[in-house]
């Protein structure tokens, strides 16, 4: 990492750490929906919207994960572990939204990018909840 990438991360872990995964979490919404609208470009599965929206948040897990463990969180913790734990926490995610997108994509008839938005803020709902106590939990704090 650059002195400035450096300079940047201290500047960014002086914020509160409520803070920091608010804006990380935007950070990856953003990220996450140009994601989704190229994977749904490119995707000729039917149907589009919950097969695009599966394999985005593939994708994304990785990706936020990473955000996090970068910016939001500043006690260590074992990348390979938290990442696993990120997967169990986002999969129990996964299944809901995937279920939901269906629901209101294929039943409802729903726009793909209003039913991105509430499969997004879903899944924000459910990690507030797990990511710091499960995910990025400290070796020493106890689930």
């Amino acid at each position: 990492m650059t002195m400035s990438g450096q300079s940047f991360v201290r500047q960014y872990h002086r914020m509160p750490e409520n803070l920091r995964l608010l804006v990380t979490a935007l950070l990856g919404a953003v990220i996450g929906l140009l994601t989704y609208e190229i994977i749904y470009f490119l995707n000729p599965l039917q149907p589009n919207a919950t097969i695009s929206w599966a394999l985005s948040v593939i994708v994304n897990i990785a990706r936020q994960h990473a955000l996090h463990r970068w910016l939001t969180f500043s006690y260590p913790t074992r990348y390979w572990p938290s990442l696993g734990r990120a997967y169990v926490m986002y999969s129990g995610s996964a299944v809901v939204t995937i279920l939901l997108n269906l629901s209101l994509t294929a039943g409802l008839g729903l726009n793909h990018r209003v039913v991105w938005l509430i499969c997004t803020l879903t899944t924000a709902g459910i990690s507030l909840i797990f990511l710091r106590r499960f995910v990025f939990r400290s070796e020493h704090m106890p689930l």
